[in-house]
């Protein structure tokens, strides 16, 4: 199945000034979710930015945030899972979106556990693989493991974009492309 930009919502999770540069790969982390934001402000994609403990973690990396600008739903949260969060369930309901592409830290803790409650409750999840990481590569990659073994799809950054543009026709397609070169 492809990603439909008219049935997804993007899910961006933790990528914090604490919490981001301990991870293996940070800077594909936080390039990703900014292209991923781009992308999806461009085509009015909705989105939501989950932050863990932002007293303890702080706040959502400057790259992203000002990708984002004013108009950003930053949702705090304690759960590991953000599904088990109960403003951003209650956004996702709302939204009617049947589609989750989500990224974000850490790959084998609250990108995993997120996902797999998603995929539980009906929803299509992609998991977009270049824009996620955890501390250590065993993490990341039996989280990744882990996520295929349950049928979560796992994607990259270029795959999202380009099923999201869908041709290139779609008025975007030239900067997005220009961008990525």
């Amino acid at each position: 199945m492809l990603m439909n930009r008219y049935d997804s919502l993007l899910l961006i999770i933790d990528v914090q000034e604490h919490l981001a540069p301990a991870q293996e790969h940070p800077r594909d982390v936080i390039n990703g979710c900014a292209s991923l934001l781009d992308v999806a402000k461009k085509l009015d994609i909705p989105f939501i930015v989950a932050e863990q403990e932002r007293k303890n973690f702080g706040p959502t990396m400057i790259d992203l945030r000002s990708v984002m600008k004013d108009d950003t739903l930053y949702c705090e949260k304690d759960t590991f899972s953000c599904y088990k969060n109960d403003t951003i369930r209650e956004i996702i309901k709302k939204s009617g979106k049947k589609q989750i592409v989500i990224a974000g830290l850490e790959t084998h803790i609250c990108v995993l556990q997120t996902a797999l409650d998603l995929k539980d409750d009906g929803y299509d999840v992609f998991v977009v693989a270049d824009a996620c990481s955890s501390r250590s590569e065993i993490q990341s990659t039996l989280g990744v493991q882990r996520l295929l073994h349950n049928k979560v799809d796992v994607v990259t950054v270029e795959m999202v974009t380009f099923e999201w543009l869908e041709n290139s026709r779609e008025p975007h397609f030239k900067e997005i492309w220009d961008r990525r070169n």
